[in-house]
């Protein structure tokens, strides 16, 4: 794959991550967030079930599994009680995060310009939720800034191991307790199930299918051929798309102190990742920090949404 089309691959992928939050926002007003998960998780997990199984994946896929549900579960539940683009915005966070949690977990010396970009996206977080006052904080809002540091905690561990076993059975494994725990989550609801309209299994369809397994096969392909740093940059792009898709499709208006805030927040995303850094394995299928390369061991990447 040529860098020009690997890069214009990446836009696309960024592209489809954004449209996830409309899909899901919409999916919520007919299917429980339990079911959505579990079915989501499930479909996803038979989709990647090609894989070949490696059993040094299988431990740091449980933890790996655990910290995706989390994420997924709480930005799930923030999309039922806030807008997506405020959803997408805040889960952007997660880039601003992450080097700062490497740095709680793995004493891992934090640059002058991570602090700068946290600084900065908390002002953007604040002109987004706290316009009204603090009592004017959804409580979806903070649902998904539990998701960002979900993705950050995800994106650190993922960086410890994803070189030492296969990655696309790290990818493939992970889905299995992602997807017992939905089950278990959804199991007073499952009778609900013959309510859900089809386009809403087409919908989670579309999550699992394309969102998630087609993704993480073009991204690793597109990777491999474009630095990690551009593409960092490609995915700030992320919550951008998430907003003008939210905006035509779901009317949803930030007003100007929220577009300045996402603004805010976009900014710091370039600040944390602009400079060139050493490629290291990518980040998490929801999280916007999908800014590293794939391992060097020609495994596929587990990214996507």
């Amino acid at each position: 794959m040529p860098p020009a089309v690997g890069a214009a691959a990446l836009v696309g992928i960024t592209l489809i991550w954004g449209t996830t939050f409309v899909v899901v926002k919409q999916a919520l007003a007919t299917i429980p967030v339990p079911l959505l998960l579990a079915l989501r998780f499930t479909l996803a997990g038979l989709l990647l079930s090609w894989a070949r199984f490696d059993r040094r994946a299988v431990r740091p896929a449980l933890i790996l599994g655990l910290l995706a549900f989390a994420g997924f579960a709480t930005q799930t539940l923030g999309l039922s009680l806030t807008s997506a683009s405020k959803a997408a915005f805040i889960t952007g966070l997660s880039v601003i995060l992450t080097p700062l949690v490497a740095a709680l977990w793995l004493r891992r010396r934090v640059v002058g310009r991570a602090y700068l970009a946290a600084l900065v996206a908390l002002a953007g977080l604040g002109l987004m939720t706290l316009r009204g006052g603090v009592g004017s904080v959804n409580g979806g809002d903070l649902w998904v800034v539990a998701t960002a540091l979900a993705y950050a905690l995800f994106i650190v561990f993922l960086g410890e191991v994803a070189g030492k076993v296969s990655a696309t059975s790290l990818a493939a494994l992970q889905h299995v307790p992602m997807a017992l725990l939905a089950w278990l989550w959804a199991l007073p609801q499952i009778g609900e199930l013959r309510h859900v309209p089809a386009t809403t299994f087409l919908a989670i369809l579309y999550l699992a299918a394309v969102a998630t397994a087609l993704v993480a096969v073009v991204q690793t392909y597109a990777q491999r051929v474009v630095p990690a740093h551009v593409a960092a940059l490609i995915f700030v792009l992320e919550p951008v798309f998430a907003a003008l898709f939210a905006f035509v499709l779901l009317g949803e208006r930030l007003g100007a102190w929220g577009w300045l805030g996402g603004a805010l927040v976009v900014a710091a995303m370039f600040v944390s990742e602009l400079r060139p850094r050493r490629p290291q394995p990518a980040g998490h299928p929801m999280a916007s920090a999908r800014s590293a390369a794939v391992p060097d061991d020609d495994e596929p990447d587990p990214g996507g949404v």
